[in-house]
């Protein structure tokens, strides 16, 4: 995590990821809602930073122990042929 001049940047491997996350907990929790550049920012990053096998790999383990999925990673595993 880069912290420089009161801003806070996540290291690039990490950016798809947490944009992920992101976009799952507004998609979920329908009391947690972003700002229209939080959105952007995090659509940009989910598009710059695709998912890989190890993502989709994590995602099927979390599944099966919580009963319970991401929705928007199994979305991009799908598409990317990974799952």
């Amino acid at each position: 995590m880069k912290i420089e001049n009161k801003k806070a940047e996540p290291p690039e491997e990490a950016r798809g990821q947490i944009s992920r996350t992101y976009l799952y907990m507004e998609d979920a929790y329908k009391r947690y809602s972003m700002s229209k550049f939080q959105r952007q920012l995090m659509n940009a990053w989910d598009k710059m930073y695709p998912v890989d096998a190890w993502e989709c790999t994590r995602l099927k383990k979390i599944t099966s122990l919580q009963k319970s999925q991401n929705n928007i990673v199994k979305k991009r595993c799908q598409t990317a042929g990974i799952w």
